[in-house]
């Protein structure tokens, strides 16, 4: 018996109504994982930039762009 998150039993379940190959579909859910859990941490690192009066510094106090022209 294999346990699965509900998010993770949706993705495939998903994929398979899109009839993506068996063998793709493990690949395709971690790379969703990996691209989540980057944008969560740039969130979070904003927030807290943000928070601490330091928006627009990187941790080692330069000005940084994550990407898609967004600025911290």
């Amino acid at each position: 018996m294999q346990l699965r998150s509900v998010i993770e039993s949706s993705f495939y379940n998903k994929l398979k109504k899109l009839d993506v190959q068996q063998r793709k579909k493990y690949t395709l859910f971690a790379d969703h994982v990996t691209q989540v859990c980057e944008a969560h941490d740039w969130i979070i690192l904003s927030f807290l930039q943000q928070v601490r009066g330091l928006a627009g510094l990187n941790t080692d106090g330069s000005e940084g762009n994550i990407g898609h022209n967004i600025n911290v």
